[in-house]
């Protein structure tokens, strides 16, 4: 994606009128927990649908909470599970939370009601919430420096701690979003310091890792653009991210259907497959759960939804690629009318959703804590044993213990 593209991305509710809305289909996961070290983790999945959309708050932000409640009910009834709130903050221009941080008071429009109001739809609803984080794309497609990186990274930090403080007891949040959209054309030797592993250590890593440790999953979308990259390139790219330590609960890569530059498309269904599976192996291979973050607008610019067959591909080829989940960019693109449309197309994917077979970082976090705890008590009591055979036979060399000839320190 380009920067007049991206831009196109960002700045799409505005060009639009009308409410929100999105689609039709179900999906339903159940997280099966507590497997053994032999065991993989499953997630079993139902009837394919889309199962969230993004709300960048253009739009949303304006409205009253009943309206946005209503919006709510709409997704949820349509078996949406998931909005996600694109942005805490947009450096100089939005504001969507009651911030008190001094370089978010000169903020243009503070729309600082879009997520409380959100959560309290969500809480009213049962629809669950991904909380965007701070976005400056000012210096994100040079690319940034290391110090840039670190002064986003700071910012990013402080809005975390900031929403964080504010929402943490609120059970409707399902995770973080990171908003930068990363594209390796960025970090592939366009400078000689911008390396994925300079974008790891200096950004994604420390707020990855920062997010986590407060309990919430973190969600990344990253983009490309066909004409520049292979589907090797890319699944490259994205094993030396997580290779390097970023490591986040859910990749939602943008499939880049109706994105182009000057007429010249970035993705076409016809080859998407390619792309999407190729990050789906990157995932799998570092235990990184897949969803794929489908484009909704037309590529003749006009802004509109796209026709249903069109989307309905590219459905159907994200699971068939491998994601677990599918959701879709944006509210803004369907308007009520769009809305309309997707209702009475009731779209529902002919693929079945594959089964997840690894564990996201947060389980393989909970996991490892659960045999080290294990680990801690078995040595605790072996040492326990060790002791009781000492106090029978000093001079005894080996003792039993689980079956097992244990040697005496």
């Amino acid at each position: 994606m380009s920067i007049s593209q991206h831009i196109f991305r960002l700045m799409l509710p505005v060009l639009l009128c009308g409410a929100v809305g999105p689609f039709a289909g179900v999906i339903h996961a159940a997280d099966v927990e507590g497997a053994s070290a032999a065991e993989t983790n499953v997630a079993k999945t139902s009837a394919a649908g889309i199962a969230g959309v993004f709300d960048a708050g253009w739009t949303t932000a304006y409205q009253s909470q009943d309206s946005i409640t209503h919006m709510h009910q709409r997704l949820h009834a349509l078996g949406m599970e998931y909005v996600v709130l694109q942005y805490a903050a947009v450096e100089a221009t939005h504001l969507y939370y009651p911030s008190e941080l001094e370089f978010l008071q000169n903020t243009q429009y503070k729309n600082n009601e879009l997520f409380p109001k959100s959560i309290e739809a969500a809480k009213t609803v049962g629809t669950k919430l991904w909380l965007g984080l701070y976005y400056n794309g000012e210096n994100w497609y040079t690319p940034p420096t290391a110090e840039q990186l670190d002064t986003l990274t700071s910012r990013n930090l402080k809005v975390l701690e900031e929403i964080h403080s504010l929402y943490s007891s609120e059970t409707v949040i399902e995770g973080v979003y990171i908003p930068q959209e990363i594209a390796r054309y960025y970090w592939d030797g366009l400078r000689s310091d911008a390396t994925p592993e300079m974008l790891t250590e200096h950004f994604l890593k420390p707020v990855t890792e920062a997010a986590q440790a407060k309990g919430w999953k973190v969600m990344a979308a990253p983009f490309y653009n066909q004409n520049l990259e292979t589907p090797e390139k890319l699944q490259s790219f994205f094993e030396k991210l997580f290779a390097a330590g970023f490591k986040p609960d859910i990749i939602a890569v943008q499939d880049g259907i109706g994105a182009n530059d000057a007429g010249k498309l970035h993705a076409e269904t016809a080859t998407v497959g390619n792309y999407e599976r190729a990050v789906a192996q990157a995932c799998k291979k570092y235990g990184i759960e897949f969803w794929v973050d489908m484009e909704l607008f037309h590529t003749d610019d006009s802004h509109a939804l796209a026709d249903s067959a069109r989307i309905s591909a590219q459905l159907d080829t994200a699971y068939a690629a491998g994601a677990t989940k599918v959701i879709a960019y944006d509210l803004a693109v369907l308007g009520n009318a769009g809305l309309d449309s997707l209702e009475k197309w009731k779209l529902k994917s002919s693929v079945e959703p594959p089964a997840r077979i690894y564990k996201t970082p947060r389980e393989s976090r909970r996991a490892s804590n659960a045999h080290s705890e294990k680990t801690q008590k078995r040595e605790l009591f072996l040492n326990g044993r060790l002791q009781g055979n000492r106090s029978l036979n000093e001079n005894s060399q080996y003792f039993k213990a689980n079956g097992a000839k244990v040697k005496q320190n």
